[in-house]
């Protein structure tokens, strides 16, 4: 029994390990050239999200720097609605307004922590509530 528990943990490690290299690699070969002359900040930020999950990010972001925010999934995936939002919720930006656009270039008037809030679009279309897929986010900064 317990050469077959050990057996179950070490394919579930393997597995998540994959799962998590593979996301990487995607964010490394398709997302970060979507920063174009932003440079990345270095953070990686991805995740393996089922449709029917949102999620949110907290960010630090600091006074008079240009950023460059990607949000980037794989292909098979619904688009994604992504909004900012400062510590009291007010949006600050929805790429709803936008088209849906996947990245968002910006300046903040006063250092603060961000929200990143995202859901998968799926109102117009049915998809498995299993599906799921890497979803990453970058943050790039522009030299001045």
């Amino acid at each position: 029994m317990r050469i077959l528990f050990t057996i179950a943990a070490l394919f579930f490690l393997a597995n998540t390990n994959l799962v998590y290299s593979q996301c990487r690699e995607f964010a490394k070969n398709d997302c970060k050239p979507l920063l174009e002359n932003y440079i990345h900040d270095g953070n990686y930020n991805g995740i393996v999200l089922n449709v029917d999950e949102d999620v949110e990010l907290h960010k630090a972001f600091f006074k008079g720097q240009k950023y460059r925010l990607v949000v980037c999934k794989e292909d098979f995936l619904p688009s994604i609605h992504f909004k900012l939002l400062n510590s009291d919720f007010e949006v600050l930006y929805d790429n709803k307004d936008s088209g849906y656009n996947n990245k968002y270039d910006f300046e903040l008037e006063e250092s603060q922590t961000i929200i990143i809030s995202m859901k998968f679009m799926t109102e117009n279309k049915v998809y498995d509530k299993s599906m799921n897929g890497c979803v990453v986010v970058l943050f790039g900064l522009e030299m001045k």
